[in-house]
Parts: structure tokens; C-alpha cells; sequence
């Protein structure tokens, strides 16, 4: 392993020694490499069925999970059954033999403070889920039975098809998903890739001959068998105790020998590429992606050559392919990496965001992605380089910190499926060998007669429509003058191969702790400045998080200044970027964004090189340069996310709805897009220094810091931003407390098939007690709802309850998104369930009520997993001017407080009394107009037309509320 100083000089041996211990993976008991990081123990085995299982033994950990990850997915769905893969997903939730209560499952990991799902993608099939510590043996037993004994009950295949098909109806306005199956229909016909992968009732109906409930069970039948599945099982108990219970459990699953389907077509039929494919957008978007059909991956993990070439094509600071195309005003973002990589095949894909400046440079760009790859191959391919990447990969194998269980198991049952069982933990960061050739033998496929050229915009030619979900689009040769251009055309002399990155951490020491605290403590504080510290002595890596929040009037007093904070942030992110993304590479990044008071900047990583950042970030930030074409190009990005809100799906709009509704100040996106119109540059440069004139300042500095260090770092803001300004307080936004008995509607104009409803219930007040009290209420409702209404019922695909507290207010939704039918209906179902479950609530028992108490305060308690977690819960409690930093802890004691009686009137007089708070924010589907101009004219509400004017003359929760 050769190192590089960040000097010329020769590390001294001993120091070289030392360095390279450091970096060295270590191996568990069983041979599974692990970082020097990882307290946790590993063991992989096979059981006689021939399952792959790897468990982990955590005994710090507060969530047990569990994944299985089956190596089949939509790439075997039958061509006159597409989308049967993903409807199995579906089926296995639906009961089983040893439990065949539809939702019972869900409901015995809901109830106990967990969270499940799965997903059904080309190759595999991954289920998984967590729940508190204390229930993984019996939550194993449930999730097993998917794998040995699931009923397929007819009724519900029959139901279930509504909701794949509603899933699929969900989809149909979604770019990403549109785009996607455009890819499909230019894809070889004969490869499984083309196929429609969803799955619609036409696709899953029964058939003369062909009942679909017959093909799922012989699919399951023939696919689902234990020699192509990999089991990860997390938990706080020993590995021998985990052992024993998979083997127990997960030993009946059968093996059928299965095997994994050998594709031999290629991904693209021969003859048809290059090509140029034109897709027209719902949203108003320019995307151009360039992509190369390669070579399978998988077995060059250990030297990742592509990753090396989508390193230097990726690449954004000074002489990068995005540094020029900036420049030239045609690009405003840029990715490499590869977008699709299976056992068979992968590609490498080159994507790119557009100014509206650049869709007509459509060939220009592509020439410079051309002439970049042509400067890699003549001067790009260095030991030195792959060096870096290997140094920055193993940095953060050693200095790994805890995922969230539920996705680490996710994850590790994908990989086990790729990897060795040794290498399942390392193989995502291993780069052991520098292999030029192999990097060349890729370079050498990325070449203008092996492209598919995407464009993604609005007014391009086309003259074809996708039959399932009615995009236009063209495909087109890319002519024989343009194929030369992009072979032949020169580097331009501004590209340049990354010079050696000087964020590269050199001291990564833990330091000793010095002055251990269980919470923040104040090291500053006067008027208009508060200087938060703690010295992490939990989590012991050498990372820090460094937060400043700016808080000023002037941000977003009118719709004006909060355009113009949007603006400058923009433009601030712009100047930084191609400083900035040398330390992103190198794990140090940072974060600047708008919000009500201000915006805030938040620096997470490496802490030896945060000074550096955070110097080049205020100066960024006191001295931005604003350049008209830059300012332009700014603008009219912000302009195109504004008008795309409206294309947003109807349920995320509904809910958003809301948030304008109560908030303040909050301005509507028409009100900003008018106030955008007449901006200038000179507006910007004369708003900027009244924005930073009066502020107050909140910092947190958390992690691997002494108190001097924090004290360093707020220097260099107290130095050249806080010293030019005048100290002041800047409230917090507020919320409108909505009046009892008042039937508030607001309806949108969303153009989409289906109708959707968001139904905000607003607690009274700001208290402990109503917050525990509104928490409950989700928790025991949530699984309950989603049964009803989505899998009884079938409404719709999106279902769920959930509370939706805005600034410290408590409160819950209830939100559909229906094919089925009107938002009328929906919440007259809506009103039905909650009505009718109130029975089931009076009617719980103790043991069962204690059930659901356990699964929130799991919920509330949940240990925080790395230590940006736990800077980000500090930061909140900042901004909630909580400096005792446990408002967990006093939720959970008045979660604790709450008893059934309590609770049954709590719930009668919030979701059912005559005087509740509520408001309705909805949209009607294009299919559902007629029936619901007919229902409409029988309501009696308050219909809000205007969310500034409903806003007028209401009241607010007070500022601080003790209610108890």
C-alpha cells in the first residue's frame, strides 16, 4: 500500500507504520473483514437448505432488523405476465399458513416501534424490516413464513391487483419513472430489461386459461427457493442465540435449486446504437445523459476501474468537464457513475443538467464529454490518482460509523448476494489493485459509436408515444458528421485532470476527552450570538459538525427578500462549488440552505480541514461575486422548481398545502414567481448587505473539538461576519391555531388521474402532554388505516396516517392518493374508519395499549446511530430554544403518563368532537370532475381560496406555550 504525505517530504518510517495499521481492515471471528471501527460481531454460515445468512450481534443496539434479499426480480417476469415479480412483493404481506391475517405482520412490527418494506428491482427482490430489540425472535418467526407457506388467498390476489395497479397509476406522472420506461422501449427487445415492470390490472388480469393467482404460486414455486437467497439478521443477542433461531426458522424454506437467469442478449440490440433518443418532460426540465452499455462489474470489485473513470468524469473543481461546461453557461450540474449494474451487463452514464442557454448545444456538450474521455486516456491514468481514491475509501471503511439497522441489513443481504461472504462488509470500499489496463479496456468502450444519447426537455421533435405511460419521444441515428465530430474533436485547452486534493485529512486522531458533558454547553453568549460546544466522547471518529444558522428580518419578509435569500444562496453555493467538492470527495462536505429565520450553513466530516472550508465559506458568503449570466441561469433554475411544484404528485401538493396554510411567514410559489420576474442583479447586490446588517447568530460546534477549536472556528465568523453587523433577536415563525367547528376546505388544480386528500387535525397547544397524546394517536393508528383503507378497500396505493407537527405544534394527518375515486369519497371513508375505530380503541385492552406505548417510546428513544444524528437533534433543540436538550426525554415521561382512559377521551374529543381543528386540503382526478361537481354542490364548508387572505385576522400559538 503506498501512502502519500501532504508534503513532499518522506513519511518517517515508524509514522508510515503507524498510518498503515490504521488504515488495515481487521477480520471478525469468522473471517468477515471489518472495519477497526466496528465493535459489532459477524458470522456468516450456510444452512443445509442451501441459504446464505450473515448475523450480527450488537449488543449496544436499541432496533433489531432483519433482510432477505431474493436473486429474482422483474428480469423474470414472463413476457404475457409483466409486473408478476412485483406483485409477489405485494402477495407475501398478505398472510401466510402458520399467520394468515392479512396486516398481521405489519401490524406486530408497528406495534412494537418498527418500520418494513420491500422492493422488487431487476435482479433481486429485498424485504426488511426493524422493531425493537426485544421482539426480533418472534418478528423472525412472522417474516419467515413469507419464504415457507404464503396463502395467496384469492380474495386478496384479486384486491392486490387494485393496488399494483394503483401504484402503477401513481407513476404515470412521474418524469423519472416516464423517462425510465422510454429507455425500456429502445432497449433490445429481447433482453428483460425492455419489459414493463410495474405490473397494471391489464398486465395481472385473469385470462381464459391463465388465472394469475396459478402463475404467482408456480413463480413463487420455481423462483422463490432458499439457494438463491441471503438472510442478514441484526440484534443485540449473541451470534450462537441468532444462529439458532435462523437456523430454526429459516431451515423449512425450500431449495428447488433455482437458478439465477443467465442473460446472454445484449442491452442493446446490435446496430442500434449510437443513437440519439428525445423525451418530452411533464415537468419543465433539460436533462442530457450520455450512456455507455459496458461490461459486467462485479468481478473487478477489488480495483473498481469504472468508478475510477466516473471519479475524473464526475469530477467539479477547476478544469473539470463541469467547470467548462459552467463556464460556456450550458451546464449547471453534472454525475458519472454507473446507473445500471447486473450480473450480465452494466453501463456508465454521464448525466447533466441543463441551463436553458444549453439545449441547443446538445452536440457541443456531448463533444466535451468526448474530448474529456479522450484527455483520461492520454493523461489521466495515474497511479497517484487511483492512490487518492483508494486513501479517501479506506479513510472511511476504518472510520465507519453505525447505519440505521433497518437499512445496514438491507444493504448486506444485497451485497452478500455480489460479494464473498468475507469481502461483505469491504467490497463496497475495496480498490487493492491499480490496473491500468483494465481502465483503458473500459476507456476504450466509452466511445461515440457505443452511446445512447438521452435528451429530457420540453419542445423537441418526436413521433412516438410509450404505450404504458403516454411519453413522447424520438430515436434517431446520430448521423455520421456527428459521430466524427465526437471522435475527432480535441481537448479544449481548459479541461484539465484534477490536480491532488489538499482536503485529504493528514491528522485523523482521536482526541483524548477532555471536558466530557452530557449535553451542549454555552461557551458564548451576548446579544444576537450564542456559541453552543460539546466534545463528542460516544461516537470517538475524527468527525465534527460545525453549524451556524444567520438569522435576519430581512430573509423572508416579503415574497422579494425571500426570493432574494433563495437567490443568494444559490449564487453563494455556485461560487463554492469548485473549492468545495475536492473536500466532499474527501469526506468533508457542508450544506447551505434558506429557512424561515435566515439560512443556515452546516459542516459535517473530517475535522482536520474544517477550518479551511469554513474560511473560504464566510468569505463566500460576505463577498459573493455575482455575475449576470450566472444570476440569470440562477434565476431561472429557481423559476423552472417554482412552476414544477405544481407537478409534484397530489398527495405531496396536498400536504404542502397545508404548511402554506398554517405557516407564517410562508409565500406562496405563484407570489414568488412574480416577485422573481422584475429582479435584477443589482436588487441582489443591494439586498445582500441589508440581509447581513442585523443579525443573530446560533453555533453549534460537536464532535472531535476541544473548546479552543470551537472557540477557532467561531473566530473566523465573529471575525468577518458578525463584527460588520448589528446584533438583534429574530423570532420564530408562527402557526395559525385553527378555530374548533369550522369545516376549512382548500381545493387545488392539480392535473393528474388521481384525486388525493390530506386531513390536518391540529393539536390545542404546544404542550408535552397533547404532543405524547397526537403521538399515540399515530402510533395506533397508523397500521390500522393503512388496512382499511388500502389493503380492505383498496383506494389507492399511497395510504397512510401520520403526525405532522409544524414548529413545535402537534398535530396528525390522514392523506389518500386514489384512482378509485373523488376526494369527497375518500374522506367521507376517511370520517367512516375513524368513527368505527373508535370502538376498537375503547375496547383495548391494557396489554394491548401497553404494546403501543412501548413501540412509541422505542420510537422516541431510539439511540442515536453516528454523530451527525445526534448534531442534527441538538440543532433542533437550538432552534426550539430548548437548552436542556431533552425534549425526548420529556416526551417519553409524558408518553408514559398517559393512560387508556386518558387516552380513549383524548381521541374521541380530537378526531371525532364537533370542535375539532381541522383542515382539508385536496384535488380531484381527472377522472373523478363529473362525480365530483355533483357532490361538491351538497357540502357545506368554508372554502379557502387564497392562503394569504385565509390567514388574515387569525390567531397564533403564542411564542412559548406551558399549556400542561
Amino acid at each position: 500500500m503506498e501512502l502519500h504525505a501532504m508534503h513532499s517530504r518522506l513519511l518517517p518510517s515508524a509514522l508510515f507504520l503507524a498510518l498503515y495499521l490504521l488504515y488495515l481492515p481487521v477480520c471478525s471471528g469468522d473471517n468477515v473483514i471489518k472495519s477497526q471501527n466496528d465493535q459489532r460481531q459477524y458470522e456468516s454460515f450456510l444452512l443445509s437448505n442451501r441459504l446464505k445468512v450473515l448475523v450480527i450481534s450488537d449488543p449496544d443496539t436499541d432496533k433489531a432488523a432483519a433482510a432477505m434479499d431474493v436473486f429474482v426480480g422483474s428480469s423474470r417476469d414472463p413476457k404475457d405476465r409483466q409486473g408478476l415479480a412485483h406483485f409477489l412483493e405485494h402477495m407475501l404481506f398478505l398472510g401466510t399458513k402458520k399467520y394468515p391475517t392479512p396486516g398481521e405482520y405489519q401490524d406486530f412490527v408497528s406495534t412494537r416501534g418498527g418500520n418494513h418494506n420491500a422492493y422488487t428491482a431487476f435482479e433481486h427482490t429485498n424485504y426488511f424490516f426493524d422493531i425493537d430489540k426485544d421482539y426480533l425472535e418472534p418478528a423472525l418467526d412472522r417474516f419467515a413464513q413469507f419464504f415457507i407457506a404464503p396463502l395467496f388467498t384469492p380474495e386478496y390476489v384479486d384486491r392486490e391487483k387494485n393496488a399494483v395497479h394503483s401504484e402503477y397509476q401513481s407513476r404515470k406522472k412521474d418524469d423519472d419513472t416516464r423517462l425510465h420506461q422510454v429507455w425500456k422501449r429502445v432497449a433490445n427487445p429481447g433482453h428483460p430489461f425492455s419489459n414493463f415492470n410495474v405490473g397494471n390490472l391489464d398486465t395481472l388480469s385473469d385470462r381464459k386459461g391463465a388465472k394469475v393467482r396459478d402463475e404467482l404460486v408456480d413463480f413463487y414455486s420455481r423462483h422463490y427457493s432458499a439457494n438463491i437467497m441471503t438472510l442478514v439478521v441484526l440484534g443485540r443477542e449473541p451470534n450462537a442465540v441468532l444462529r439458532q433461531w435462523v437456523t430454526k426458522k429459516f431451515s423449512a424454506i425450500k431449495n428447488v435449486d433455482a437458478e439465477p437467469l443467465h442473460i446472454t442478449e445484449p442491452i442493446f440490440a446490435e446496430g442500434r446504437l449510437p443513437a440519439r433518443v428525445n423525451v418530452i418532460p411533464l415537468k419543465d426540465r433539460q436533462i442530457i445523459r450520455l450512456t455507455f452499455p459496458i461490461p459486467a462489474l462485479f468481478e473487478f470489485y477489488r480495483s473498481k476501474p469504472v468508478h475510477y473513470i466516473a471519479n475524473l468524469l464526475g469530477h467539479e473543481a477547476e478544469g473539470s468537464l463541469l467547470s467548462l461546461l459552467k463556464k460556456k453557461g450550458w451546464v449547471d450540474s453534472l454525475s458519472a457513475g454507473s446507473q445500471m449494474s447486473n450480473r450480465s451487463s452494466a453501463t456508465l452514464d454521464v448525466s447533466m443538467r441543463l441551463t436553458k442557454e444549453g439545449v441547443p448545444y446538445i452536440n457541443d456538450i456531448a463533444s466535451h464529454v468526448f474530448q474529456y474521455l479522450r484527455l483520461i486516456e492520454k493523461r489521466g491514468i495515474k497511479q497517484w490518482i487511483f492512490d487518492e481514491q483508494k486513501r479517501i475509501s479506506e479513510i472511511d471503511f476504518r472510520f465507519q460509523e453505525k447505519p440505521a439497522p433497518i437499512s445496514y441489513v438491507r444493504s448486506l443481504a444485497s451485497n452478500l448476494q455480489i460479494y464473498p461472504a468475507s469481502d461483505v462488509l469491504y467490497g463496497p470500499y475495496a480498490m487493492d489493485k491499480y490496473d491500468p489496463t483494465l481502465i483503458r479496456y473500459f476507456l476504450a468502450r466509452l466511445t461515440p459509436d457505443n452511446v445512447l444519447v438521452t435528451v429530457n426537455a420540453k419542445d423537441l421533435q418526436t413521433n412516438m408515444q410509450d404505450p404504458w405511460f403516454d411519453t413522447a419521444y424520438q430515436v434517431t441515428g446520430l448521423g455520421s458528421d456527428i459521430i466524427e465530430r465526437l471522435q475527432n474533436d480535441e481537448p479544449d485547452p481548459l479541461l484539465a485532470i484534477p490536480k491532488r486534493n489538499v482536503f485529504l485529512p493528514a491528522d485523523l486522531s482521536v482526541k483524548l476527552p477532555k471536558e466530557v458533558t452530557s449535553k451542549p454547553i454555552q461557551l458564548k453568549k451576548s446579544r444576537g450570538f450564542e456559541l453552543w460546544f460539546q466534545q463528542d466522547n460516544t461516537f470517538r471518529v475524527p468527525r465534527a459538525d460545525f453549524y451556524f444558522s444567520i438569522r435576519s428580518k430581512s430573509a423572508n419578509d416579503s415574497p422579494e427578500h425571500a426570493v432574494l435569500t433563495q437567490l443568494y444562496v444559490k449564487i453563494v453555493n455556485d461560487q463554492l462549488n469548485e473549492f468545495s467538492y475536492p473536500a466532499y470527495l474527501a469526506g468533508l462536505t457542508y450544506d447551505l440552505y434558506k429557512h424561515l429565520r435566515g439560512f443556515t450553513v452546516r459542516i459535517s466530516g473530517y475535522n482536520d480541514k474544517q477550518a479551511l472550508l469554513l474560511s473560504h465559506i464566510v468569505e463566500a458568503l460576505t463577498s459573493p461575486i455575482i455575475k449576470p449570466e450566472r444570476f440569470a441561469i440562477a434565476k431561472d433554475e429557481l423559476g423552472r422548481r417554482l412552476r414544477n411544484e405544481r407537478r409534484e404528485p397530489p398527495h405531496r401538493q396536498t400536504v404542502s398545502e397545508v404548511s402554506r396554510l398554517l405557516l407564517k411567514p410562508h409565500w406562496t410559489g405563484e407570489r414568488r414567481l412574480t416577485a422573481m420576474q422584475r429582479l435584477t442583479v443589482k436588487d441582489l447586490e443591494e439586498f445582500i448587505p441589508k440581509l447581513l446588517s442585523r443579525i443573530e447568530v446560533v453555533i453549534l460546534a460537536h464532535g472531535n473539538l476541544y473548546r479552543r477549536d470551537a472557540l477557532d472556528l467561531a473566530k473566523v465568523l465573529e471575525e468577518k461576519l458578525i463584527s460588520k453587523s448589528t446584533p438583534i433577536s429574530v423570532p420564530p415563525g408562527q402557526v395559525v391555531k385553527l378555530p374548533g367547528a369550522k369545516q376549512y376546505v382548500r381545493q387545488l388544480e392539480i392535473d393528474h388521474p388521481d384525486s388525493a386528500i390530506t386531513i390536518y387535525v391540529q393539536g390545542a397547544n404546544r404542550s408535552y402532554t397533547t404532543k405524547a397524546m397526537v403521538s399515540l394517536t399515530a402510533q395506533v393508528l397508523s397500521s390500522p388505516f393503512y388496512n382499511d383503507l388500502r389493503t380492505d378497500k383498496q383506494l389507492g396505493y399511497i395510504v397512510f396516517a401520520t403526525s405532522m407537527p409544524l414548529l413545535e405544534v402537534p398535530g396528525m394527518v390522514f392523506i389518500v392518493q386514489s384512482p378509485i375515486t373523488d376526494p369527497i369519497e375518500l374522506e367521507t371513508h376517511i370520517e367512516r374508519f375513524l368513527l368505527d375505530y373508535y370502538e376498537s380503541v375503547a375496547r383495548m385492552s391494557e396489554t394491548d395499549f401497553e404494546k403501543h406505548r412501548q413501540g412509541l417510546l422505542a420510537r422516541i428513544l431510539e439511540k442515536d446511530k453516528r454523530l451527525r444524528t445526534r448534531s442534527n437533534r441538538y440543532w433542533t433543540e437550538l432552534d426550539r430554544e430548548n437548552y436542556n436538550f431533552d425534549s425526548r426525554r420529556q416526551l417519553a415521561d409524558a408518553v408514559r403518563l398517559i393512560t387508556k382512559q386518558e387516552f380513549v377521551k383524548f381521541y374521541k374529543r380530537f378526531l371525532l368532537s364537533e370542535n375539532r381543528k381541522r383542515i382539508v386540503a385536496r384535488s380531484t382526478g381527472d377522472q373523478h370532475k363529473m362525480e365530483f361537481a355533483e357532490k361538491e354542490r351538497a357540502q357545506k364548508y368554508i372554502v379557502i381560496r387564497d392562503p394569504d387572505s385565509f390567514k388574515e385576522g387569525k390567531k397564533y400559538f403564542p411564542r412559548y406555550d406551558d399549556t400542561p
